[in-house]
This record gives C-alpha cells, sequence and structure tokens, in this order.
C-alpha cells in the first residue's frame, strides 16, 4: 500500500469505531447547546484510488432551488430503508454520479457537521477504483470533475474568513481551482480532512502526492 493511503487511513476515524466520539462542527443558534437537527444526511468524499490520487467533486445543477451551482461531495439524506450511512453516501453517489458501490472502497469518517438547513451530515471517506464513467444525473448534477490530492489538501490555498451570524463567530473556507469556487460545507469538511492529516502526520505538510 502506497504511503499516502497509509496516511489517509490513518487520519480517518475507522468505521468499526462508529459515529459516537466524533466532533460536530458546523452551525449553532443561538443558545443552542443542546442544539439537534431534525434529519440526518451522509456524504461521499471520494478518491480516485490512483498513482497521483485526485478528489471527486461534483457541481450542482444551475436549476436547482437551494446550492445552484456550489461545488459539492455527492450525497443526500437518509432514507427509511438505509440500513447505515455508509450506505446513504454510496447510494446517493450512485444516484448522482453513476458511482457503483463495488468501486467504492470506504476506509473511514471525518468529524460531523451540523447545517443551518436542519441537517446533521456524516462525510464517509472512499477509496474509488478507476476507471470510472461518470453518468450525472442532470437533474442534480451538471457536472463530475476531479482535482488532485496534492492541490486539494493544501492548507495553503485556502482563504479564510470569518463571518458574525446570530452573535456567533464562524470561519468561512474557500478556494479556487480552475473554474470552480470549493466554498461552504465541502470547504470546510476539506480543512477537516487536512486538520486530521496534519495531527497524524505529525503537522507535516498534507498535501499527498505520489511517493509520499
Amino acid at each position: 500500500m502506497n504511503h499516502w493511503r497509509n496516511r489517509l487511513l490513518e487520519a480517518v476515524s475507522p468505521l468499526e469505531s462508529g459515529v459516537r466520539n466524533l466532533e460536530i462542527t458546523g452551525y449553532r443558534p443561538p443558545q443552542g447547546q443542546d442544539y439537534r437537527p431534525g434529519k440526518t444526511a451522509a456524504v461521499l468524499v471520494p478518491f480516485l484510488d490512483l498513482h497521483e490520487p485526485e478528489l471527486i467533486l461534483t457541481r450542482r445543477a444551475d436549476h436547482l432551488p437551494q446550492h445552484a451551482g456550489q461545488v459539492s461531495f455527492p450525497g443526500g439524506a437518509a432514507e427509511d430503508n438505509d440500513r447505515s450511512a455508509v450506505q446513504t453516501a454510496l447510494r446517493e453517489a450512485q444516484e448522482e454520479i453513476g458511482l457503483a458501490p463495488e468501486l467504492a472502497r470506504p476506509i473511514g469518517f471525518l468529524d460531523r457537521m451540523d447545517t443551518i438547513s436542519d441537517y446533521r451530515v456524516l462525510p464517509v471517506v472512499a477509496l474509488v477504483t478507476p476507471p470510472v464513467t461518470w453518468v450525472p444525473d442532470q437533474r442534480e448534477v451538471a457536472e463530475v470533475f476531479t482535482v488532485p490530492a496534492s492541490v486539494i489538501l493544501d492548507r495553503q490555498r485556502f482563504r479564510e474568513q470569518q463571518v458574525v451570524r446570530d452573535g456567533q463567530v464562524y470561519t468561512i473556507w474557500s478556494m479556487q481551482w480552475e473554474s470552480y469556487l470549493i466554498w461552504g460545507a465541502t470547504a470546510a469538511m476539506l480543512m477537516n480532512l487536512i486538520t486530521r492529516l496534519e495531527r497524524a502526520g505529525g503537522h507535516e505538510h498534507p498535501g499527498i502526492r505520489s511517493g509520499t
């Protein structure tokens, strides 16, 4: 196994450990110490398993009523017949971009994130075996694209902005990649992964490159 896969495995929370001990980040309403969103969701954080790994992302369809045109991970709300959050993430990825579940190997979790839209989202990191032919559901996804892991996991490429909502200060991260602006919850999840990689690697540069 290449060193970059080892680093990724060390950074994520093992599937067998469950989600109970994961941190909860993101939106907090005023006086919301006991806040619990009403809905749950999962997203797939999929890396193409290549010598030079790449992260798979989508751009949401422009006609959607919410988050139109934004860059996101494939994923969505849990359904009653989903046995787990992992199944939710895999099912949504298959529906949205045509990723067959047998091509994706989930390896762990990132920290949970609460959103202002009343979701608690669990990111599921997975390795995807190429080649893959993308079949985006045009009702939800405008396009599928990839970014080299050495780029998307480089903290220095992200910009940081502080915003105040309901008297609370939040950090908004963003990164420009070619014509794509990666920001919001997607960027926050990536920063969570970068921080985890830094901790696992003794704060060395987390960008995953060939031979590293």
